[in-house]
Parts: structure tokens; C-alpha cells; sequence
């Protein structure tokens, strides 16, 4: 099968002038329907100037169409990070070092440059992170529960007694495609290549004990137990707990048997082969251990699949070394592949470090790796065995748009990162020769964000958020990006927040931050209301968090009114806060089975309303 890839090199000097690219290789139309090999010259390909035909390139190539959009998201990116750069360096004298709640190992923010912001992960901030900002001083110092008990660092022991499973060649073709058409569109970390030649060497000699059929078994494992978006997997039960909460009927998520025990089944068998994984020099192991840590995140399994993503990490960085001097040969795929498990490695460790921010923080993101954004691949093959839906237009955009998401996420990701970084100086008692270029920071990456925005290929697009709900049957993955920049914009909103609670401001200063403080506060209300709570998926643990942060700070800027803080005569809570707040505690106890320290985020919930109410 033949296949091409976009190669973009990103270097660590931020200088979009002097980066170089390699053009998207695009077989002619002559090429494609003889289904030979295409060199892609212009104007007049080889084969076609040996044969003496005309060579004509598709007027709207899509491949093309896409290193357009990517070159422009990255491109945009570089510019940010330079002004970035620009700011920090102009600040840096009125910026102090964190104060002891932060990172006190991590550099000063002036000997960083801007790759390293946007890489490092999860910064020990004020304002990110569940404990954190239930470490706000409006809190009440004592709390009834932590918010990840102990026993949430467990594995759960599996529900059913895992059996053998069936390898119906009708079956593994049905698995096949569901993984293609749910899960690789978020993680396109194993191609559909790469997938076929394993499933015709297990149809043709069955399960080994190789990391290639470890990967496979994975695969299936992933691709029987996912559920079908949007639909919630809910069934009713009844609940008589004590709560402030309205009594009745609640609903229970769980996977369904079926399913389940189908995935199980799998997992098993790959669990068994892991040591091969483990051994694999090739890629194949890292594959295997993501896949296996995305398993464990669906099953609201943390910190299992945070260990399954270290793992993977390592083996990557220990096939890196290998290979980085380039006295080896490896083919265009299989360095794009190390290309997107570098960043799926890095951004799946992070996930979790984001909320459970005493975790070691991910080796990856100091790695001098050079790829700003990674390459994806583009099956341009046609009509050979096993390429399913290879050639249709509609599956090569559905690819498309996926390479477009992932894409968009990671430079997205890069930009909460930097977001995350400006933010550490946030402290009660930080002085405004300190608050003023925070401001100027903060003003800064919201411009960045809105670039991010505008560099979004239409078929990313979304309703503004504040201005438009979205819009009905939401495409997955246009939610998703949607998400994602909320997610940015109310933490940068959530900086103004936190200074009007805790910062004694002067006048003018909190006349100017209120409208932001309050933007964060409307911001938190659309991301409980828009969202689609029963869902499962791997960021379900997180969302949890995330949805519990949202009521915090609603409860916070509650409390901040209640308490008569003069800064806070500037900010406008919504109408609606505590309704959206008895909504995540409903959430939560749903979800609470689960484990994962969710129902304890449902009791902090209720115990904090409480005191509201009653103060």
C-alpha cells in the first residue's frame, strides 16, 4: 500500500521565515487510476512524460487543501509565541518567582523560551486544578474529603470473569472499522496499514505472543467496549442518599455487560503480552501501551492508564535516542508515527498531571524533540485488499477532518500551556507592579486564542460561545475543538476572577477586571449547560473535574459578594449559578460508581451549598 505523508519540521528557534517544509506529495489523476506510483513533479510527472499522457493534478486536492490549514494553524502559533517571548522578556523584571505553592523546581519564566513554555506541562497554579482551587482563600481551610482518595490509585479489579474471544473474521472486520471511525479520529496513533497487515497475519496463523498482536488485541478491546457519541449509557436506578439535591430516580452509568465483557476478553489476552510490548524496539510497544493507558481512561481508571502513558513515554524516548542521529533508515511513516505518539504520549500524561498535579511531571516536555507540530498520515493507495473505504471522498474527509482536529488540539494544548505558565504568579498578596503585566500577558494570549480561532478550517467551525448555543447534532469532533477553547478562554477569565476575590485591587483596576471576572463566571454556566454529561469517553474523569472546578468558581464568586469584598461590586454572577452547580452534584452522582474520587467531588459539592446557604 502506498502512502504519503505531509512532512512540517519545526525547529525550536521560533522564526517562521526561516523553517523549512516539505511539499505534500499528491499523485496525479493518470497515477491514481492506473494505480501506480506517482512522483508528484511538476507540472508533468515521470510516468506520465514515459508514457506520453497528459499529467493533471485535482483542481481542490484535498492533501494540499490540508497542509494549507496546518501550515496556517502552526504558522500562527510561531507568531504568538514570538510576541510572547517579546512580553516576557519586557516584563521579566516585574515579574517575581513563584511563591512557594508553585513548582519551586521549575526555571524562572525569563530563562524559558517559548517552545519550552508551550511544552511544559501542567504548571502548579493558583487556578488550575481541582485542589488548588479549593485552596482559595474564600475556602473554608478543612475540608470532610479529599479529592482523590487513596484507594482511587488502584486498579479496579476487572467486573467479569474474562473469557476467550472469538476472532469471526466478520467480527474483527466490524472492530476494525469502529475503532477507524471512533477512536482514530482523536488518536490516530496506529494506521489503517499498519492494522490490516496484522489482522491478515492473525486470519492467516492466529494470535501469537508478538507486540504486533498484543496491539491488535487492543485495538479490539478499544473498539468493543466504546459507546456511540452522542448517546448517553444510562439506566435508571433508584437513590434515597441524604442530600440537598432533589430525591428520586437517578440514573447509573456503567458499561453495558455485553460489551464489556467482549472487551475484557481482549484485554486479557493483550495483558499477557505486554512483556512483549515492553521488549519491542520498534514503535509497536509505545502503540501498545497508549492504546492500553486510553483503555484504562475510559473505564475512569486515572492513574492505571497515567502509568501505561509513562511507560509509553519511556519506550518512546528510548526509540528516540536510537534513532535521532539519523544513521538509520526509516521510511516517511514511520517517523510521522513517532511524531504523533511524541505528542500523544506527552498531551495523555498531562491530562491527568493537570489535576493530579503532584505527579511527576512528564520527561517528554523537556525533550529537544524538533517537531513543533507533528505530520499525520494520508492513504492515497487505491484498490488494494484490506483498504477498506480507503479511496471514497467520504473517508478521506473524515481523515482529513481528523488530521485538522488533531492539529488544532495540540496547538491549542501548546497555548494553555503558555496560558498555565503566565498565570503561576497569581498569589493573595502579589503587588500591582506585578498585576499590571500579568494583565498585558493575559491580554496577550487571548489574542492568541482568537488567531487560534480564525486559522480553524471550516469543517472545525463552531457557534461562538456566549453568543450562540451550539448548533444541534454537533459533529464530535467540532464539539470537541469547541470545548477546548472554551476551556482556554474562561482560564484566562478565571485570572481576573481570581484577583478580584483575593487581590485587594484599586478602584480603577477592579472596574477594568470585573467584566472579565464575570466573563469566567458566564463562561463556567455555558460549559454545564452545553455539555453532554453522560457521554462516556477517556476524558470522562477529567470532565468530571472540570465541571467541579466550574462550580467552585461560581461558589467562590458567591462567596466573595457574600463576604462584602469590595472588588466584587464589579462582578455579575449569573442568575442561574446555583441551579448549575445542583446540576454538577447530580452529575457527579452519577458518575460517583465509578470511583476516581468523583464521589467525593459530589460531597465537597453539597457540603460547600451548604455553607453558602447557611452564611
Amino acid at each position: 500500500m502506498e502512502t504519503r505523508f505531509a512532512v512540517r519540521r519545526g525547529k525550536r528557534e521560533v522564526q517562521p521565515d526561516t523553517r523549512k517544509h516539505t511539499r505534500v506529495l499528491t499523485a496525479c489523476d493518470a497515477c491514481r487510476l492506473s494505480k501506480t506510483r506517482c512522483d508528484s513533479a511538476r507540472p508533468v510527472c515521470a510516468k506520465c512524460i514515459k508514457r506520453g499522457v497528459p499529467c493533471e493534478y485535482p483542481d481542490k486536492d484535498p492533501l494540499s487543501i490540508l497542509e494549507t490549514w496546518g501550515s496556517r494553524i502552526l504558522e500562527a502559533v510561531e507568531r504568538q509565541e514570538t510576541l510572547l517571548a517579546e512580553t516576557l522578556a519586557v516584563n521579566r523584571d516585574n515579574i517575581p518567582i513563584p511563591q512557594p505553592q508553585i513548582d519551586s523546581t521549575l526555571p524562572p519564566a525569563e530563562e524559558e523560551d517559548p517552545e519550552s513554555i508551550s511544552r511544559n506541562d501542567a504548571l502548579k497554579t493558583p487556578i488550575t486544578g481541582s485542589d488548588m482551587i479549593l485552596a482559595w482563600p474564600i475556602f473554608p481551610e478543612k475540608k470532610p474529603v479529599t479529592t482523590f482518595p487513596a484507594s482511587a490509585f488502584s486498579e479496579k479489579p476487572d467486573r467479569f470473569q474474562p473469557g476467550i474471544p472469538g476472532f469471526d473474521p466478520g467480527r474483527m472486520f466490524e472492530l476494525r472499522e469502529i475503532f477507524l471511525a471512533k477512536i482514530w479520529t482523536k488518536n490516530p496513533i496506529v494506521d489503517a496499514g499498519q492494522l490490516d497487515s496484522y489482522i491478515a497475519n492473525v486470519l492467516e496463523n492466529g494470535i501469537d505472543w508478538s507486540a504486533s498482536s498484543c496491539l491488535l488485541l487492543l485495538v479490539f478491546a478499544l473498539a468493543a467496549v466504546w459507546g456511540n457519541y452522542p448517546e448517553a449509557e444510562t439506566r435508571t436506578i433508584a437513590c434515597h442518599e441524604p442530600s440537598f439535591a432533589q430525591q428520586g430516580t437517578y440514573v447509573s452509568l456503567s458499561v453495558p455487560e455485553c460489551r464489556m465483557k467482549e472487551s475484557l476478553a481482549f484485554v486479557s489476552m493483550a495483558r499477557k503480552r505486554l512483556s512483549a510490548a515492553y521488549m519491542d524496539e520498534s514503535l509497536v510497544g509505545v502503540q501498545c501501551l497508549c492504546l492500553l493507558g486510553i483503555w484504562y481512561q475510559y473505564n475512569i481508571e486515572p492513574i492505571p492508564g497515567w502509568k501505561m502513558f509513562r511507560t509509553a513515554s519511556m519506550l518512546w524516548q528510548t526509540y528516540n535516542l536510537r534513532h535521532r542521529t539519523g544513521e538509520t533508515e526509516r521510511s516517511l511513516r514511520e517517523q510521522s508515527l513517532e511524531q504523533r505518539l511524541y505528542w500523544t504520549c506527552l498531551k495523555s500524561e498531562c491530562e491527568v498531571r493537570y489535576e493530579l498535579t503532584d505527579l511527576p511531571p512528564c520527561d517528554l516536555s523537556l525533550s529537544d524533540f524538533p517537531f513543533a507540530l507533528p505530520t499525520f498520515p494520508v492513504d492515497l493507495a487505491h484498490g488494494s485488499p484490506g483498504e477498506i473505504l480507503a479511496h471514497s471522498p467520504s473517508a478521506m474527509n473524515s481523515e482529513s477532518i481528523s488530521s485538522y482536529y488533531y492539529l488544532a488540539e495540540i496547538s491549542l494544548r501548546r497555548l494553555l500551556n503558555r496560558a498555565r505558565n503566565a498565570v503561576r504568579v497569581l498569589a493573595p498578596d502579589m503587588s500591582m507592579s506585578t498585576v499590571t503585566p500579568l494583565a498585558e500577558a493575559l491580554s496577550t494570549l487571548e489574542s492568541q486564542l482568537q488567531q487560534w480561532v480564525e486559522c480553524l478550517p471550516h469543517t472545525l467551525y463552531f457557534n461562538p460561545p456566549l453568543k450562540l448555543m451550539p448548533a444541534p447534532n454537533e459533529p464530535e469532533l467540532v464539539k470537541l475543538a469547541r470545548e477546548r477553547y472554551v476551556e482556554v478562554r474562561e482560564l484566562l477569565c478565571r485570572a481576573y476572577l481570581y484577583l478580584c476575590i483575593h487581590v485587594p485591587l484599586e478602584l480603577e483596576l477592579a472596574q477594568s477586571y470585573g467584566p472579565k471576572a464575570s466573563e469566567a463566571l458566564l463562561l463556567s454556566v455555558y460549559r454545564i449547560q452545553t455539555e453532554v454529561p453522560f457521554f462516556r469517553h477517556p476524558g470522562s474523569w477529567g470532565a468530571c473535574r472540570v465541571r467541579f472546578n466550574h462550580a467552585l468558581c461560581l461558589i467562590a464568586a458567591f462567596r466573595g459578594k457574600m463576604n462584602g469584598i469590595r472588588s466584587m461590586d464589579y462582578v455579575s454572577i449569573p442568575a442561574s449559578w446555583a441551579d448549575c452547580v445542583r446540576a454538577v452534584a447530580e452529575r457527579l452522582r452519577v458518575w460517583g460508581e465509578e470511583g476516581a474520587g468523583i464521589k467525593e467531588l459530589r460531597i465537597l459539592l453539597e457540603w460547600l451549598m451548604q455553607g453558602v446557604v447557611a452564611g
